[in-house]
């Protein structure tokens, strides 16, 4: 049996996070992956979907521009844009092996699984570590109607070779509104089924609510309150039933399960490893520890804190090692970390949601401010903007920043950084911004 000091099971962001730097500190590091090199996030997640949404922006702003200085129509080509979305996938696997192999760490295809506190076995042979740290991330969750084992997924998305003309999303989701975004640039007739009357729960429901009539001015039939009953596949492709009573039956060329994803957890042998885990993922405190067995480190999506995010798998992963390196020495920060969802326009959200801060007992207001009536986006033809900013005047802090609109992903880093760094709202309310741009409009945000 051959033994290191650390053995990382899983090849993407948060595996590379915990075994780069535990090899530059000069650790024996053995990093196991199943498939590929690279991880969900570089070869099906955030890159692909962003490269796939390059043709979906570019169409959208010059349609937006129409009579405003702009004519004639640009429209996507999913062929080519699918070759260029690859250009950046296919690289991804033999550059991030040959990274790490450059840095010492013995690599393996193989599918991993726990045999004993210290031990695990891939494709019939045995190693050992006196630490072991998973990094699996997650999988689709299947759709639990009849008919939905099995149903296509994002993956299935990301791979189409041609586009259907007709498409439904179940969810109301990250997954489901970018991909509906996408697809409906691209020409699709787009469908979005979401079960409840809240979409994008992790963002401010004033805004997701602005986002829903966005998407439909665009042409996405979203519908809310209509869960899925059922689906069927028909010789033509997909009949979804939907809505409380089954009442609905929508036709499509193809269907995808958006529904969420969960903790790719099954056949890793938690058990014999004695690794405590439940509905969310593996128990880990907040060193990223398990909490059943403290030398099995869990971080990224498949652990079972902190919002499902390539930029929290790392900060969890660089905390992993720390930890590895010297016990007991960090804890993981989640304060003032963004999220995007990159739909056409942006949602992004940073801090506390209104009703975080009123379950703590803040003393806050709401500034409100209508973007798409500002420069920055009326020069756009932008007809959706607006931005929600927590503000605890009394404590001289942001406690939290939303916004939805064009160039919110970039808008949302600068309330990240003084969120996190704890920059005193006075201190913002002096900085000089660039005009015109974007980013000028946080004077009158605050």
């Amino acid at each position: 049996m051959k033994k290191y000091d650390v053995i990382v099971v899983g090849g993407g962001p948060a595996g590379g996070a915990v075994a780069a730097p535990l090899a530059e500190a000069g650790r024996r590091v053995m990093l196991i992956e199943a498939r590929a090199f690279g991880g969900v996030c570089p070869l099906s997640g955030c890159n692909p979907k962003k490269a796939l949404m390059s043709g979906a922006e570019a169409v959208r702003a010059a349609s937006a521009m129409l009579g405003s200085g702009l004519s004639g129509r640009v429209s996507v080509d999913w062929a080519d844009l699918m070759r260029f979305k690859q250009s950046f996938v296919d690289p991804v696997p033999a550059k991030a092996r040959k990274a790490y192999g450059d840095k010492g760490i013995d690599t393996r295809i193989g599918s991993a699984r726990l045999v004993g506190p210290h031990e695990v076995a891939v494709d019939g042979e045995s190693f050992s570590a006196p630490h072991i740290c998973l990094c699996v991330g997650q999988k689709p969750s299947p759709l639990p109607v009849p008919g939905g084992e099995g149903m296509p997924v994002s993956d299935d998305f990301l791979s189409l070779k041609t586009l259907p003309r007709r498409i439904i999303f179940i969810g109301g989701g990250f997954i489901a509104f970018e991909f509906a975004h996408i697809a409906r640039q691209a020409g699709a007739e787009v469908t979005l089924l979401n079960r409840s009357d809240r979409v994008l729960r992790q963002f401010d429901p004033v805004l997701t609510q602005e986002l829903v009539e966005a998407s439909r001015a665009a042409g996405i039939d979203v519908r809310l309150n209509a869960p899925v009953q059922g689906v069927e596949q028909t010789a033509s492709g997909y009949r979804i039933i939907c809505g409380e009573r089954g009442e609905t039956a929508l036709k499509a060329d193809m269907a995808f399960n958006c529904t969420g994803r969960t903790a790719a957890i099954d056949g890793l042998g938690l058990d014999a490893a004695g690794v405590e885990y439940g509905q969310d993922g593996i128990a880990v405190n907040s060193r990223m520890q398990s909490v059943s067995n403290p030398d099995i480190y869990a971080v990224g999506d498949v652990a079972d804190q902190g919002p499902a995010l390539t930029p929290v798998a790392t900060i969890q992963g660089q905390v992993a090692a720390a930890n590895i390196l010297h016990p007991n020495s960090a804890q993981v920060d989640y304060t003032g970390i963004p999220g995007v969802c990159f739909t056409l326009p942006p949602l992004a959200g940073a801090g506390l949601l209104e009703s975080d801060a009123k379950q703590l007992g803040l003393d806050f207001t709401v500034r409100e401010t209508d973007l798409a009536g500002s420069f920055s986006w009326k020069r756009l033809n932008e007809r959706f903007g607006k931005a929600r900013i927590l503000i605890d005047e009394p404590g001289d802090r942001i406690l939290g920043a939303h916004i939805l609109g064009h160039n919110a992903e970039e808008i949302i880093n600068l309330f990240a950084l003084v969120i996190r760094q704890e920059i005193p709202l006075s201190r913002v309310k002096e900085t000089v911004w660039a005009y015109p741009t974007c980013g000028y409009e946080l004077k009158y945000m605050l």
